[in-house]
């Protein structure tokens, strides 16, 4: 499929490991990273992130599940779309 963009939410308190850990198991994907926010707001860590899974070596379900378990040995909260999926949801 081409350009299967994919929106990866990701919250949770901040702490070492957790942009490292994500971006990581990003790359074992074969995923690529088109464009990403990364806030910090006092102990609270916010990231959202625009992916392809054009070049991915598992499908959309494998990954999803991959950065679900990532999320909680990280202990975050990790929601994983399809960017039409998103852009539905969060219409005005």
């Amino acid at each position: 499929m081409a350009n299967e963009h994919v929106v990866i939410t990701v919250l949770g308190a901040n702490r070492p490991g957790i942009l490292a850990g994500i971006t990581r198991a990003i790359a074992d994907s074969n995923v690529n990273v088109e464009d990403v926010s990364q806030r910090i707001l006092k102990d609270l860590f916010a990231l959202m992130m625009i992916v392809d899974l054009d070049g991915a070596n598992c499908s959309f379900e494998d990954f999803q599940s991959g950065l679900l378990k990532i999320g909680e040995a990280l202990k975050v909260k990790i929601i994983v779309q399809h960017e039409d999926v998103f852009k539905f949801m969060h219409r005005l």
